[in-house]
């Protein structure tokens, strides 16, 4: 399937804990997001650097920024569905920044991009979450690398429960959230439950640090999700990056 046909038919029917470490980090205050809803899409490319380029472009043309949208490119690092090695995420900070349902064809930019582009081979995934939870301390542009959790919560209660764990674990050197599915979705998946962080190292000193815990939340948990996937991605085209 290509890139055009999975991005228009989403557009058309309707993107790791860590030990509290000080008092004002545990009781840190959930933000209003930069963004409201997200469309993720993960995609197969066997030219990378090309993809780039053209995702560049397009984020330059001022198309997304008419309407007040943005996008990110990722690398996923771990745990692409299917194969896909990058995953671009358009986002939109209200209903009203949405397409058009003409864009496919009134948008030179979407056109070039996503209607004739020979880079782009397969799109794997596509996916529109709208965010209900987001916490990031100082500058959302400093958080380079992202672990998710896709999950199907079997209890009403999943959301509060993972709320308050998080709140938990956090030390207030990253960014966390959940994001919602409206549409689309792998196997059942309800919500995606993330981690954001600097570096990979900075990811992986976490997971060191609080594996002892990880037993202890998995348990409490059992009965309220099941864990479909988990990745990573680091973002590589920052230009594109919401402000």
């Amino acid at each position: 399937m290509n890139r055009v046909k999975a991005f228009s038919s989403v557009i058309v029917g309707l993107a790791v804990f860590s030990v509290a470490s000080t008092f004002a980090a545990h009781h840190e205050e959930a933000a209003a997001s930069p963004w409201k809803y997200s469309l993720s899409i993960e995609s197969e490319t066997r030219d990378l650097n090309g993809f780039l380029a053209d995702s560049k472009k397009f984020a330059d043309s001022g198309v997304l920024a008419k309407r007040g949208a943005s996008m990110t490119v990722y690398q996923i690092n771990a745990g692409g569905h299917s194969g896909a090695n990058v995953m671009t995420e358009f986002y939109y900070p209200n209903a009203d920044a949405m397409p058009s349902p003409d864009v496919m064809v009134a948008s030179q930019a979407h056109i070039d991009t996503f209607g004739t582009n020979p880079r782009d081979d397969d799109n794997v995934r596509a996916t529109f979450y709208q965010n209900i939870h987001f916490v990031a301390p100082g500058e959302p542009s400093q958080y380079r690398v992202y672990i998710g959790y896709s999950v199907k919560a079997t209890n009403s209660d999943y959301v509060s429960q993972i709320k308050e764990i998080m709140s938990d674990f956090a030390t207030g050197n990253e960014a966390y959230g959940i994001n919602e599915v409206i549409a689309g979705g792998l196997n059942g998946e309800t919500h995606l439950v993330w981690w954001g962080y600097d570096s990979q190292a900075s990811l992986m000193e976490d997971l060191e640090r609080t594996r002892a815990r990880y037993d202890e939340v998995v348990a409490r948990l059992t009965a309220s999700r099941e864990i479909l996937r988990t990745a990573v991605v680091t973002s590589i085209l920052n230009s594109a990056t919401p402000e």
